[in-house]
């Protein structure tokens, strides 16, 4: 049965009555389904049940994908480009009220231009709960930064950590209380992940010219600074010379491009790495690799290392981030400490040596019992009806306390 709603904000008065919860997600912009916190929001839109939230996705700035592709929900273009323009401002406080005419119940933000817009504005036009995500783990912040983002914390509702360690280093750091975040782990579609046929793993290496008996190492990754390809690409050199049937794949694209390529060339290994570039299908070629890696520098919890595990692969990946909360030494992987190029490649000639048909069915079995897209979007589904219930704006559910019992879930059946 619907109910009626009223708002009355600042001389505005608005009605509701559908029994509907508005969630307005604010991010910086979407150039790519393919990078990690995109991907997870668009899944989390794409997968919402429509018969108890509507969603709307706020981007600062559009992007050709976005006009071409994204059809997902309402598409909400702020035109926020730069904080040192006047219509900047403007435009922000016309979203503010964008935000009072649909009478959104949660914003949610990501990354640091849409946090830091995303919380003023939904500040500003009294949305009862702001969600603030927490999916790094500040490798940008300065002192300056963070004690902006203290201030901003005091207008938080609620957080939404994607990993128990980003969990307790937001507690840290930022001093925001342990009670006000959940931790909700990435999830993926399992299924559209498997293991490829010999056939499928010949015609993968034919197409790029690596031997029928090699075994391929790849990583999935922005090219920035932060994913340090350039140890991968080191520690591929230094493995390259200990085991010759190795080859690597380095799947995606960034400003770092050129000058990895240029590193490759003068490495001599323009036969050994390929760049495949940034890529929409994902899991076929994960189905055709046989070790995943992780070589970033800093990371919250990594999708790529999801992924690895969906696709039933042995991981090679640095200590960073919640890197434990899924990869356990020699049970289905191997966590060596960051910018270590000589330690990564110790790691990938264990793998190398490993039973990988062993770690990979571990992988696989620990991605099926926490990182699922069902598991994912039912954890963040009851967050937000209980965040919602304690507002007072819907009747309560009678579910337990969600970030109680998200917090109490995760870790029970990952490796120590």
């Amino acid at each position: 049965m619907a109910i009626s709603r009223c708002l009355a904000t600042q001389g505005y008065l608005y009605f509701r009555t559908e029994f509907v919860i508005k969630i307005a997600f604010i991010i910086d912009t979407i150039e790519s389904p393919t990078a990690g916190t995109e991907k997870q929001l668009l899944m989390l839109i794409k997968h919402l049940d429509r018969s108890k939230f509507q969603p709307y996705l706020c981007v600062l700035r559009s992007s050709q994908w976005l006009e071409k592709d994204f059809a997902d929900c309402e598409l909400v273009d702020m035109g926020v480009s730069s904080f040192g323009r006047l219509t900047t401002y403007r435009n922000i406080w016309l979203f503010v009220q964008y935000l009072k005419k649909n009478c959104i119940d949660i914003v949610q933000t990501h990354f640091k231009e849409g946090n830091w817009v995303g919380v003023v504005a939904a500040y500003l036009a009294s949305t009862k709960i702001i969600i603030s995500t927490r999916r790094n783990q500040g490798y940008w912040y300065n002192a300056y930064k963070l004690s902006f983002l203290r201030i901003l914390n005091k207008c938080v509702t609620y957080f939404i950590a994607n990993c128990v360690s980003t969990r307790d280093w937001a507690a840290n750091v930022e001093g925001i209380d342990l009670s006000r975040i959940a931790v909700i782990h990435n999830g993926l579609d399992i299924e559209l992940y498997k293991d490829g046929t010999e056939k499928e793993k010949r015609s993968f290496k034919r197409r790029n010219g690596f031997p029928m008996d090699a075994v391929v190492i790849g990583i999935i990754a922005n090219l920035r600074p932060v994913k340090a390809i350039d140890v991968f690409i080191s520690a591929a050199e230094i493995t390259f010379k200990n085991n010759q049937k190795v080859r690597f794949i380095i799947v995606g694209d960034g400003p770092e491009k050129n000058k990895l390529e240029a590193m490759v060339i003068k490495s001599e290994l323009g036969e050994v790495v390929r760049f495949l570039g940034k890529r929409q299908d994902i899991p076929e070629l994960l189905s055709c690799i046989d070790i995943g890696a992780l070589t970033s520098s800093s990371e919250s919890f990594s999708n790529s290392i999801v992924e690895y595990l969906a696709a039933g692969k042995t991981v090679v990946c640095t200590d960073v981030g919640g890197a434990r909360e899924a990869v356990a030494d020699e049970i289905n992987g191997y966590l060596v400490k960051p910018g270590d190029p000589s330690a990564l490649s110790t790691a990938f000639l264990k793998a190398l040596a490993s039973n990988r048909i062993s770690m990979g069915y571990a992988s696989r079995k620990l991605a099926i019992a926490n990182f699922s897209l069902k598991s994912m979007m039912k954890a963040t589904e009851q967050f937000y009806i209980e965040a919602i219930s304690k507002t007072g704006g819907y009747p309560a559910s009678p579910a337990t306390d969600c970030i109680q019992m998200t917090n109490q879930a995760i870790g029970k059946d990952c490796p120590k």
